[in-house]
């Protein structure tokens, strides 16, 4: 795994421990303990970290499949250059060609 993936899996592995911690001593201010709240807070948690993972995970397959576009253009823009190229330097043989014939039929 990369190390950007296992510092999101900490930050979201600290979210839910510390959203768990956080209820448990919200609820023990009031002299109640409700397992069910705890595991709400600890649910709640784990979706929203899965949720930011995923957002992260979807910008970074968007990003390699615009790098992988731009190479793709580039490389169609570089054919077409190509192409592009290769007729202007045969019309400009031509035009050439024509210009020589004239000067020649101007000198005679």
């Amino acid at each position: 795994m990369s190390e950007e993936i296992v510092r999101d899996l900490a930050l979201a592995v600290l979210m839910i421990v510390s959203a768990i911690l956080l209820t448990t001593e919200w609820l023990s201010a009031y002299n109640i303990f409700n397992p069910v709240v705890v595991f709400f807070a600890f649910l709640f948690t784990l979706s929203l970290g899965a949720l930011i993972l995923s957002l992260v995970i979807r910008i970074q397959n968007l990003m390699e499949e615009l790098e992988s576009a731009k190479r793709i253009i580039s490389m169609s823009s570089a054919e077409i250059e190509e192409r592009v190229d290769l007729r202007l330097r045969e019309h400009l043989r031509e035009i050439e060609s024509r210009i020589e014939s004239i000067e020649r039929r101007m000198y005679k």
